[in-house]
């Protein structure tokens, strides 16, 4: 009891703290249900709770087709980034070659290199294959992450040796070593680098809308920029609209929230 009355200041400061984080977004889920005769009422809950907003949004402007390009561009782009990471990790971690801490080097360097100083090299190679205005643009140019290959090498040079040892014993190749050990062992991990993927390639804005041209590629993010720009004065529609592009990255965190939390402890228990 005594213990629980000396945290009781900690806990209010904490929750007061993560209140004024919340506010912007309640905010704004505040606005997405309210009519424009409520929308300035100086309260944080709708008087009177409409789904008006959300069915204007959708009826009026393509954001089903918005959402389902940043769906299939996020989670392909996802997928990819898992492969990549977990097939460049192994290698690096439990195969032995000639300049392997050289290639490790140079993936940590990556991280160092500003996307702005790639975007114009990108955008002359996705040009010159003829992708532009095509899903190969938005995604293919990402789906390998120096911050996966270390993030993942991290994890899995946390499992114990003993584990590739006996399948070893067992009879079983690399891939086998891969799937059956590496693969579960690095799961935290995994969903770790699923959930930050995911909301990155869900979030980006700039790439998006220089390589596509046509509405039917533009993805989610760029659909909130449309709905600023047509509906200025009705900002419950465009509340709503940003409400729903903002959905999609919320479920993926809350879904992904242990994983991501114990991957990223993994990821930074051995160098």
């Amino acid at each position: 009891m005594r213990r629980g009355l000396r945290l009781l200041p900690t806990y209010l400061l904490a929750t007061a703290y993560a209140f004024l984080l919340t506010l912007p977004l309640l905010t704004l889920l505040s606005a997405s249900l309210r009519s424009e005769g409520d929308l300035y009422a100086p309260t944080l809950l709708p008087p009177n709770p409409t789904l008006a907003p959300y069915a204007e949004a959708l009826a009026k402007f393509p954001l089903g087709r918005f959402l389902l390009n940043s769906l299939l561009v996020s989670v392909s782009t996802t997928l990819g980034v898992l492969a990549t990471s977990l097939l460049a990790a192994y290698a690096l971690t439990r195969m032995r070659f000639r300049g392997r801490e050289a290639l490790f080097g140079l993936a940590v360097a990556l991280l160092l290199v500003p996307g702005e100083v790639t975007f114009l090299p990108l955008y002359l190679l996705v040009d010159r294959l003829g992708w532009l205005d095509t899903y190969w643009a938005l995604i293919v140019p990402f789906v390998a992450s120096p911050l996966g290959v270390f993030l993942l090498r991290q994890a899995l040079r946390t499992i114990p040796e003993d584990y590739f040892d006996a399948a070893r014993i067992d009879g079983a190749n690399h891939g086998q070593i891969l799937r059956h050990v590496a693969l579960p062992l690095a799961a935290p991990a995994l969903g770790a680098l699923a959930a930050l993927t995911f909301i990155g390639s869900w979030n980006m804005y700039l790439w998006p809308l220089v390589v596509t041209k046509s509405r039917e590629m533009q993805t989610a993010q760029i659909a909130v920029n449309y709905l600023l720009n047509e509906e200025v004065a009705r900002w419950n529609v465009v509340a709503a609209g940003a409400i729903l592009v903002l959905l999609p990255t919320l479920l993926a965190f809350l879904l992904a929230q242990r994983a991501f939390i114990r991957g990223i402890a993994l990821g930074g228990l051995k160098g």
